[in-house]
């Protein structure tokens, strides 16, 4: 395990197309989380309003751990402020906090629950993600004039709410991301709209625009924050993905996904067995994609 020193830009780059960067922020955590709300929010400062850099990026930020039986704990940021939680920027945060010929492993502590990181070498990563529930939360919801059918899953601190693209009546080829984003967007906003006056539903952080899954593999939109249509395939996206393949029977548990970015950047994705009700407690999901550093 490295030693990291406190509070400083550590680098940026991208994890599997998508913009991350990485701080380090090693200071003791304890139960005045105003005072870390203060330090992430002078992190989002500097890297987007004082760096001037990509406003879809994610940032990770490497804190001292609440237990000793984790490395380090982590937190995510964006150019609107914090995030539940990130697959792209942990795989970030593995690369830059391990070496595959010293120290090839870490643990994080995150708000979604431990996340394990392992350094393969040549920049690939492998993450082990918190447990996601087996099966998803069905509704209809009424979408200009149609009935949607939005399934809702919580994976890695954020809460998606996922919808076809054939029911949504869009396509994910390029000349059509604009329109993507704009309904994807709009769709989400009016789902926690809807959520804000329900006191039995929860407002999604994401909106996840799916095609099906064909010989182990689909493709995915992600929304999320101020219409931001992700690059990257999303690493809790993917682990909802994932789910959504289970529950329809197009993968077993066990069995590999690639799932793919509308960009063409892909994860690889299987779940592993941990405990003998594993895939009734939940599925533990494994994401491989590739970091690159700049």
């Amino acid at each position: 395990m490295t030693e990291l020193t406190s509070a400083k830009f550590v680098a940026e780059g991208t994890s599997e197309g998508q913009p991350v960067a990485c701080y380090d922020l090693t200071l003791p955590e304890n139960d005045d989380t105003a005072e870390l709300a203060g330090w992430l929010e002078l992190i989002r400062v500097d890297y987007f309003e004082t760096r001037g850099s990509d406003p879809s990026a994610i940032v990770a930020v490497v804190v001292a751990p609440s237990t000793s039986i984790v490395d380090y704990g982590l937190r995510f940021v964006a150019a609107a402020g914090p995030l539940g939680g990130c697959g792209e920027a942990t795989l970030f945060a593995t690369y830059a906090c391990t070496n595959p010929d010293v120290y090839p492993s870490v643990t994080f502590e995150t708000s979604g629950g431990q996340i394990v990181g392992s350094n393969l070498g040549s920049g690939r990563i492998a993450i082990q993600m918190p447990a996601v529930a087996p099966a998803s939360v069905v509704q209809q919801v009424e979408y200009e004039d149609e009935f949607l059918r939005i399934r809702s899953v919580t994976a890695g601190g954020n809460r998606f709410a996922a919808v076809s693209a054939d029911d949504l009546g869009i396509r994910f080829d390029q000349p059509s991301l604009d329109e993507l984003t704009v309904t994807g967007s709009d769709l989400l906003r009016r789902l926690r709209r809807r959520a804000s006056t329900s006191s039995e539903q929860q407002a999604p952080d994401m909106l996840l625009i799916t095609e099906p899954v064909a010989g182990s593999s689909t493709r995915s939109a992600v929304i999320w924050g101020d219409s931001v249509l992700n690059r990257g395939p999303c690493g809790t996206g993917t682990c909802v993905r994932y789910v959504l393949a289970v529950e329809d029977g197009d993968v077993s548990p066990g069995s590999h996904l690639v799932h793919e970015s509308p960009f063409g950047y892909s994860f690889e994705a299987h779940s592993i067995a941990v405990g003998a009700d594993s895939t009734t407690d939940g599925l533990n999901i494994v994401l491989s994609g590739v970091v690159e550093m700049v």
